[in-house]
């Protein structure tokens, strides 16, 4: 059976119109800033299970490029979309297979979450009819695949990561952060930060602190925001573009 716009759902909240007041504030406070304050690069998605909150990010792409009175300057974005549709891969990374949300819960399992059959078709529909034929993508495969097949090459301006795991979690950071996409001032949204208890020895908060790491001091982070009992969001700081030393 096809599924419209309207069908999509979100997998952390069972009460959708709660997800989409929690996620829609958010997003909506993530592109006020990332316009407000003119910062270049895309938007960009990594798992988007049935596409929930691709097209919250959709819909406020269309509306905010249209504020051209109230912004001063707006830059072109395109809206990239990263997922296998296959749910998540085998945990094979020792953080992953010891974390709460694998080996205690089960809830991580190869598979879980896969996306209904048609996802895919329908956000490219969807996205197709926000935006033409330009713009956008929705590349398929697992992230350690896809990104070297189908790299990004633009600057990042919102980076929503839904990756879950901590290894999917580094590919993409390691992605972003080694080939310097992310301008001074980027946001990361963080879906899963509090998963596996909050505890700083697995998933999402690992990652961000190795990852950022391994950048020698080029780049820094502080917080944005909270959203629901999962998400938070990051300010992304290029140091290494200071002539000062003192603020690396």
């Amino acid at each position: 059976m096809n599924r419209t716009a309207d069908q999509v759902t979100n997998a952390t909240y069972l009460d959708q119109r709660r997800a989409t007041e929690i996620y829609g504030e958010a997003f909506r406070c993530a592109f006020e800033y990332v316009y407000g304050s003119h910062i270049p690069g895309s938007v960009v998605e990594f798992g988007c299970f049935e596409g929930f909150s691709t097209l919250l990010l959709a819909d406020l792409m269309v509306e905010f490029d249209a504020e051209t009175e109230f912004y001063a300057k707006i830059f072109d974005r395109g809206l990239h979309v990263y997922d296998s549709f296959e749910g998540f891969p085998k945990s094979t990374d020792v953080v992953d297979a010891i974390s709460y949300e694998v080996s205690d819960s089960g809830y991580w399992a190869e598979h879980e979450d896969a996306s209904p059959p048609g996802t895919e078709e329908l956000l490219r529909a969807e996205l197709a009819r926000r935006f033409g034929d330009s713009g956008w993508s929705v590349v398929r495969g697992m992230f350690e695949d896809t990104l070297v097949s189908h790299p990004l090459t633009e600057p990042v301006a919102i980076a929503n990561l839904d990756c879950d795991l901590y290894a999917s979690s580094v590919q993409v950071l390691d992605h972003l952060l080694g080939n310097r996409l992310l301008p001074d001032g980027a946001v990361l949204l963080l879906d899963d930060y509090n998963c596996n208890r909050a505890n700083p020895r697995f998933g999402m908060r690992r990652a961000m602190r190795e990852c950022f790491a391994r950048t020698d001091g080029f780049y820094d982070y502080s917080e944005f925001l909270r959203y629901g009992w999962h998400g938070r969001a990051f300010f992304v700081h290029r140091l290494g573009d200071s002539p000062n030393p003192d603020e690396r």
